[in-house]
């Protein structure tokens, strides 16, 4: 049996997550936002979580108190609540 090459999700971060878990706002066009919840946050990327992840576009814009104003985001993963997002 050959051990794993892969480390673990946490050892594989470019950067490292900061907890959050504030309230945000995610627009998905000019008529419309959808709230969410930042769990966690680092340079590169964010997780979110919301009532309908399959609502959101692969690009959307998130504003949230920690990330220093509006980020453009691209969707990496989703669950049906979850979302992980790089920063563009």
């Amino acid at each position: 049996m050959q051990a794993s090459l892969q480390a673990p999700p946490s050892e594989r971060r470019a950067e490292p997550r900061f907890r959050s878990d504030e309230t945000g706002s995610i627009t998905v066009d000019e008529h419309t936002e959808i709230a969410c919840l930042v769990h966690d946050f680092s340079l590169g990327g964010v997780k979110i979580t919301l009532p309908d992840a399959a609502l959101v576009p692969t690009t959307f814009l998130l504003t949230a108190p920690p990330l220093d104003g509006v980020k453009v985001c691209s969707i990496v993963w989703r669950t049906d609540e979850m979302i992980g997002a790089q920063f563009r």
